[in-house]
Formats: structure tokens, C-alpha cells, sequence
């Protein structure tokens, strides 16, 4: 298979599903936000996932707030992790970096979802698609698949240029569905051979949800997926054995020309797998 597109890590740490985060987002700490966007800038994060979704805050109000804040201290990327239109037009507004990506929409197609694609393409964002649709995720890799299939039509007919579509296999716990890391890397082969356009995106860790060694599995996982055409990873940036491997992923499919970026995280320490 040919390479098309340059690995993309994606910070996960600026959610408001993680406590710390969601405190900071009720009690609008600056502090906490900006160090947290500081730090993945500097593990290596090419772009960064914010969420504000608190229950019974104002999250239209909150995503700017995260936004603008992140922006004063990185020029980074975001992709905007929200299912309220409205929440995403308020913050597309005050964004000035380069192109955002939106997540996310699946092929149930709600007027929200609808909205959301509206927004990706009028303002030529990226566009997270989850394989799933009303009738759940499917445990069969092919079933999943042409729910892809229909959300690549159905986007890129609604205007959205194929480059800009993320789709996301969904990667499931291994602990409930044995199964469920076969039927991903299933799904992966045919993303790549039957939908070549198509960027694909995950979250990667889900796979060892419930595991102990949680950090052996998704360090084992994530080359797997890295030889089958993954493109974009939402990850925990600040493990940096995982960014190493990453880093030597790069370096093994040809997208680090020379090893130079391998060469220069050696000299700086940065290859240390144990961390």
C-alpha cells in the first residue's frame, strides 16, 4: 500500500470528560487550560481536541472560552469536539488557526449532524464520521463498512472535499468483544483497498479499556493500525514511549525523509519507550 498522508496526532487532553479538565472548564481555570495545551505542544501533538461539554454549563459560551484561551499559547491546529452546532459556529468565529477539524456526525443524520456538515462545509473543516449508525455499531467488519461507504456519499455529494472527511472505524474494548481488535484491523483493510480517499481517524486507547497493562496493549495496537493506512490518532500525546513509537512508525513507512525528525528526538531524549 501507498502512504498518502502524513501521520496526524491529535491531543486528547483538553476534554471535559476528564475531571480535572471539567473542573477547570466549571471554574474557568486559565491555568490548567493553557498548561495542558502547552504540554502536548511540546510531547510532539500536531493538533489539539478541545471539548467543553459540562452538564449544566453553557458549553456555546465554554468552547470559545477553551478556544481562545488555547490559541493565546499555540498555534496548533483544533479539532472542535462538540454536537451542538451552535457551540461550533461561536467557536469557528474566533478561530484563527489552520484548518479546524468538527467531530462528529455518524450516519444516523439528525438535523444536528446535517448542521454540523453544513458548517464543515461552508468553512472547509475537517469532518469526523463514526461508522455507526440507528441501528448501533455493528460487531461485523462489513456491516460497519458500508455505513462508511454512505458516509463518504453522502458528505462529499453535500459538498465536503473528500480529503476533509475523517472517518472512524470505531475502535471497541477488546475486554468486552474479543473479537472487536480483529474486526478493526478487518475494517481497516477494507477502508484502504475500497475507500482510498477517505482519511481515516480513532481513538486508539479504546481498545484496552478494561485491560490491565493498559499501556502494553495500545503501545502493541497502535503499529498494527499505522501499517493498515490509520491516519489521524486521538491519543494521550504525554505518554511518551507511545509518541517514540510513533515517532519510529514515521521513520519505517518513509514519511520522516532521512529519519531526520527520529534522529533529532533521539538527541533530545525523546525515545525513551519506558516513559
Amino acid at each position: 500500500m501507498e502512504y498518502q498522508h502524513k501521520l496526524l496526532y491529535i491531543g486528547e487532553s483538553l476534554n471535559a470528560s476528564i475531571p480535572k479538565v471539567k473542573e477547570a472548564v466549571t471554574t474557568h481555570d486559565e491555568d490548567t487550560i493553557k498548561g495542558l495545551a502547552q504540554r502536548q505542544e511540546e510531547c510532539g501533538a500536531h493538533m489539539l481536541d478541545v471539548n467543553a461539554a459540562v452538564t449544566g454549563q453553557n458549553e456555546i459560551e465554554d468552547l470559545v472560552w477553551m478556544v481562545e484561551l488555547v490559541q493565546d499559547v499555540t498555534d496548533l491546529p483544533l479539532v472542535l469536539d462538540s454536537s451542538n452546532p451552535e457551540a461550533l459556529q461561536a467557536a469557528l468565529k474566533v478561530y484563527k488557526g489552520e484548518r479546524a477539524i468538527i467531530s462528529s456526525v455518524t450516519g444516523e443524520w439528525t438535523e444536528g449532524h446535517e448542521n454540523l456538515l453544513a458548517l464543515a462545509v461552508e468553512n472547509n473543516c475537517g469532518l469526523v464520521a463514526m461508522s455507526m449508525d440507528k441501528s448501533g455499531i455493528s460487531n461485523d467488519a462489513e456491516e460497519r463498512f458500508k455505513v462508511a461507504e454512505e458516509l463518504f456519499e453522502h458528505t462529499t455529494k453535500a459538498g465536503l472535499k473528500p480529503e476533509n472527511l475523517y472517518i472512524d472505524p470505531l475502535v471497541m474494548t477488546i475486554s468486552a468483544d474479543t473479537k472487536a481488535g480483529a474486526t478493526f484491523l478487518n475494517l481497516m483493510t477494507m477502508l484502504d483497498e475500497r475507500l482510498p480517499d477517505a482519511r481515516k481517524f480513532c481513538g486508539a486507547s479504546n481498545v484496552s479499556y478494561g485491560m490491565p497493562l493498559r499501556k502494553l496493549i495500545n503501545h502493541t495496537f497502535i503499529p498494527m493500525i499505522v501499517a493498515l493506512g490509520m491516519d489521524a490518532f486521538l491519543v494521550n500525546v504525554r505518554d511518551q514511549g507511545l509518541m517514540a513509537i510513533f515517532r519510529a512508525c514515521a521513520t519505517l513507512i518513509g514519511q520522516d525523509e532521512w529519519s531526520m525528525e527520529y534522529i533529532t528526538a533521539f538527541r533530545e531524549g525523546k525515545l525513551d519507550v519506558k516513559k
